[in-house]
């Protein structure tokens, strides 16, 4: 059973090489195009009128002299970054020790702080910025 495998991946390997032989299959050349000779011209040459002067070819990308914004336009930019400035401090609840409510949430629902020293960043869970814990 190995060597019929064996000579089945010999005959394959002989097979796939022998279709790449550059002499047995050359590249293929582009058809010729299919303009008549006396169509083709030659750009530089001018075209004459039948009086026998020069046409001029008209220009492709005529602009008129109206005013165009020049401004580039600005794709992805990126915000400046803010400056950094010390966060404010946490407002204490009365009746609950241990939670403060966030400088920045105006909803003011009360954060967890206990266990951390007074004047310790934290970071408010609602908004993702940070506070300090008041003394």
């Amino acid at each position: 059973m190995k060597r019929l495998t064996f000579i089945g991946t010999v005959f394959a390997a002989i097979l796939a090489l022998s279709a790449c032989d550059p002499q047995k299959n050359p590249p293929r050349k582009l058809p010729a195009p299919n303009k008549p000779m006396e169509k083709m011209r030659d750009p530089a040459t001018p075209t004459l009128a039948p009086d026998g002067e020069p046409i001029e070819a008209p220009t492709r990308h005529q602009h008129d002299d109206t005013a165009v914004d020049t401004k580039p336009i600005e794709r992805n930019k990126i915000p400046e970054p803010t400056p950094n400035r010390a966060p404010d401090y946490a407002i204490k609840l009365e009746g609950k020790s241990g939670y403060v409510k966030s400088p920045y949430d105006d909803q003011g629902r009360p954060i967890d702080v206990r266990g951390l020293p007074p004047g310790t960043e934290a970071e408010d869970p609602y908004t993702h910025r940070t506070f300090l814990v008041p003394p």
